[in-house]
Formats: C-alpha cells, sequence, structure tokens
C-alpha cells in the first residue's frame, strides 16, 4: 500500500504544476459510468429529464479556466472518440476540443501508466475554497481571487480517483522505430512492431499482453519501461514472421529463466530447434476453445503432437470415434498398464471405436506394464500363441510315444489312430494369428 501511496503523491507533487496552465484543458469531477448513475437518473434537485444511455462516458468537467461554478452547473462532455474510448479517472487533467459547438474530452499522455495524471481532492488541489452554491459565485470568485481557503467545506469536495480504483505500479513499454502501441493503465497492451528482433531487421509481429508480470512489477521502478515477456506476462498472443524468434518455453519459468516442464518430445519428429517465421504463439495459464454450434476443425501440414506432464483424456459423448491414421500407429506407455475397454475407461468414446492404419502396422507397447482388453482384472491371461503350439506339439508326440505295461508284456509304441494325432499336429498353425501379436 506504501507503494501506491507514494506513487499517487508522486503524480500529485509532479501534476499539480503541470495541470495548473492551458487554456483547453480541465479537470474531471465525475465520470458517468452506467446509465444508472445519478446525474443521469437523478433523484432531488439535479433533475434531468429521461435516462440517455447516449451519455453515458460523459465526464463532468471543471475546465481550467472555470474557477467560481458550482459543481451542479458544470456541463457533461462526452469522448472525443467513442470508439477508441480511454477513460479518464476522477482527479485527471484532459484536454477540450471543440467540434463545431460542441465540447468534448481527450484523455492527456502521462508518464504514469496507471493513474495518469490524476490528483486526489482536485477540487482542493486547485481551487482552495469551498465551492459555491449556485447563489454564492460572486463571493466564491472573490475568496477564489484572494486565494484564502476557506475550509469549511473541504470535506464536501474531498474526491478520490474513482469509487473502487486503487494505484498501482505499470510499466511502459520500450519501443522500437515505426512502433504502434495500443496500451492501458492496467497492464494490457497491442504492439504492431516490424523490428523487435535481435538483429532490428524487418521482420513483422503484433503482441497483445494481457498483465504485466510479477517480476517485472518487482524489479523495476515506477517509471522505468519494460518489453513484453512471453513466458511470464499474465497471457500472451505473438503473431510474429521472419527473423522475430519467440522464447518461449513450455510451463512456469522461474526468475533464472528455467521452466519446470518435465516432458520432453521424444516422440515429435522434427520438433523446431527456433520458434520464428510465420507463426502464432498463445501462452496462458490456462486456454479454453470451444465451438459451441458447429465443427471444430484442426488443420496440420506438418507433424503435430500433445506434450503435457498431466494426464490425456477424450470423453466423447454421442457418436463415438473414428481414427484413420494412413500409417504405422505406437501407443507406448513407458511401462505403465494400458487398458483398453468397451465402456467407460481411461479412452471412454461411449459408442463404436474405430482404428484404422490403412494396411499398416499397428503397437501397443506397454513395456513391462500389462495390457488389459475388455477388463481390469489379470484373472484371465491370454495365451501365447507360438508358445501354446509347441506345448500341444509336444503333448501330441508325447501321446504317440505312449506304452502300457500289461500282464502279457508292454504294448507296442503310440496308439493305433497316431494318424489322426499327427494330422491335428500338422494343422495347429492355423491357430496363429497372422496379424496380432503378443510378447
Amino acid at each position: 500500500m506504501s507503494s501506491r501511496v507514494n506513487a499517487s503523491n508522486r503524480a500529485s507533487a509532479t501534476n499539480k504544476t503541470a495541470i495548473s496552465k492551458g487554456p483547453n484543458t480541465g479537470t474531471v469531477i465525475d465520470v458517468l459510468l452506467h446509465e444508472e448513475h445519478e446525474r443521469l437518473n437523478p433523484s432531488g434537485a439535479d433533475v434531468y429529464s429521461g435516462t440517455d444511455v447516449s451519455e453515458v462516458g460523459a465526464c463532468l468537467i471543471r475546465p481550467l479556466s472555470n474557477s467560481v461554478s458550482a459543481k451542479d452547473a458544470l456541463i457533461r462532455m462526452k469522448p472525443y472518440d467513442a470508439f477508441t474510448l480511454d477513460l479518464p479517472l476522477v482527479g485527471e487533467t484532459v484536454e477540450l476540443l471543440y467540434v463545431g459547438r460542441t465540447q468534448y474530452y481527450r484523455r492527456i499522455p502521462a508518464v504514469d501508466m496507471n493513474a495518469g495524471n490524476a490528483v486526489p481532492d482536485i477540487e482542493i488541489a486547485l481551487f482552495p475554497a469551498t465551492e459555491p452554491k449556485s447563489n454564492q459565485a460572486a463571493s466564491y470568485s472573490t475568496t477564489s481571487s484572494t486565494g484564502t481557503p476557506n475550509s469549511s467545506g473541504d470535506s464536501d469536495r474531498e474526491t478520490l480517483l474513482g469509487e473502487y480504483f486503487e494505484p498501482t505500479q505499470t510499466n511502459a513499454l520500450k519501443f522500437y522505430e515505426g512502433d504502434k502501441l495500443l496500451q492501458s493503465r492496467f497492464g494490457q497492451s497491442i504492439r504492431f512492431s516490424g523490428y523487435n528482433n535481435e538483429e532490428n531487421v524487418l521482420a513483422p509481429t503484433i503482441t497483445i499482453r494481457n498483465r504485466q508480470n510479477d517480476m517485472s512489477l518487482s524489479e523495476l521502478k515506477q517509471y522505468d519501461v519494460t518489453e513484453e515477456d512471453v513466458n511470464r506476462d499474465g497471457s500472451s498472443v505473438v503473431l510474429s514472421s521472419g527473423d522475430h524468434k519467440s522464447e518461449f518455453l513450455p510451463g512456469t519459468v522461474d526468475d533464472s529463466g528455467t521452466c519446470d516442464f518435465d516432458t520432453t518430445p521424444d516422440n515429435f519428429d522434427d520438433y523446431p530447434s527456433d520458434l520464428d517465421g510465420d507463426q502464432i504463439v498463445i501462452n496462458s495459464d490456462r486456454i479454453v476453445i470451444s465451438s459451441k454450434v458447429n465443427e471444430m476443425i484442426f488443420y496440420s501440414k506438418g507433424n503435430w503432437g500433445f506434450i503435457s506432464d498431466g494426464k490425456m483424456s477424450i470423453d466423447n459423448g454421442e457418436d463415438g470415434a473414428y481414427l484413420n491414421f494412413n500409417g504405422e500407429f505406437t501407443l507406448n506407455t513407458n511401462d505403465e498398464d494400458v487398458f483398453v475397454f468397451g465402456g467407460k475407461t481411461e479412452i471412454d468414446l461411449s459408442g463404436e471405436y474405430t482404428t484404422t492404419t490403412n494396411d499398416n502396422d499397428m503397437y501397443f507397447l506397454g513395456g513391462s506394464g500389462k495390457i488389459y482388453l475388455n477388463t481390469d482384472s489379470d484373472a484371465e491371461p491370454l495365451s501365447r500363441g507360438e508358445t501354446l503350439k509347441g506345448l500341444l506339439e509336444e503333448l501330441i508326440d508325447a501321446i504317440n510315444k505312449q506304452v502300457f505295461p500289461t500282464p502279457a508284456g508292454p504294448t507296442s509304441v503310440g496308439p493305433v489312430n497316431a494318424p489322426v494325432f499327427e494330422s491335428i499336429k500338422a494343422k495347429l498353425s492355423t491357430m496363429l494369428s497372422t496379424q496380432n501379436f503378443t510378447e
């Protein structure tokens, strides 16, 4: 809080002298933020006929050339450009512009990105005398001209910068030649730049940032300049080209520049070594993409992949899934168990599930983990085809070599129907699948 107070005090000390001059300036006494504002939908003496929503965004402004009019006598002024509205704070000094006979306001750039040139208790700071009632303008003029403050009414003229606005630190952005910048008092910004890269060569880039990162706020002073940080800022969208190389790192990046992301893209073929060229980088704590009525379509001319430190799940509600890979398919769980269910599972399709590789091989690799098909129990293990075939061959050979002792002596070797057993043995290979294999 002390830093906010100090910032506000510095702004006040800096701006009082600056705003005390200028014929086409005025101070904001009130900002009409909504149609329920008392000056639009009033009760009592300040009567305004009906609610005019076109007045929302207007400000009650005291021109600096007018130190005598009562507040109720001041006029509302609309913004000069309502389509790129930049609302001032109470206590901020604005420029007054005429278009025809109508006067409008426009914010004045200030070194303090957050509070602008706003001064708390602006009426007291600039006009240290009791604000007159409408029938006391003459006496107020005399008091004002003598500079003798009349403190009896100052409490009625004390003003904060707004109902809930609190001054905080916001640092302006560093410039590159030819830049066009849109910056708000809250750390949001849009930069249209051509040369913000290491070599300062032409590489058109648009950088959208929602919040200045905490590290820069703690390390920079109030009026230092900063630069966007795609890794640490609240949320970022960067559309870049050419030699503009993104410094993006996955996960959370600490003060030393190290990220906490553990998973590496080992299975991603030709993962780019540098993130440059025409590209879009989106980075935030959470990203939600939704198509509420129609299709969601993804195209990728090159490779595509999902890389995550967490768990991947697909909950497909109604129509199942059709997967056509047109190439070799490998599922590798790195020694963890693999479950393939027809009902609710780690992969829950709730419908018919088809995987097509178009005559290419398909691999489900569990490593030392187990693979479960339509069960989560190990009560019924699968048999190994070649092993079972070999055991049955040994069994048939043993049957064909049987000799039974009798009172008359041992029987001949093998049963009389040994050829039948040999015929069965010759057909054992037909039980082996030509397309499905296990360990």
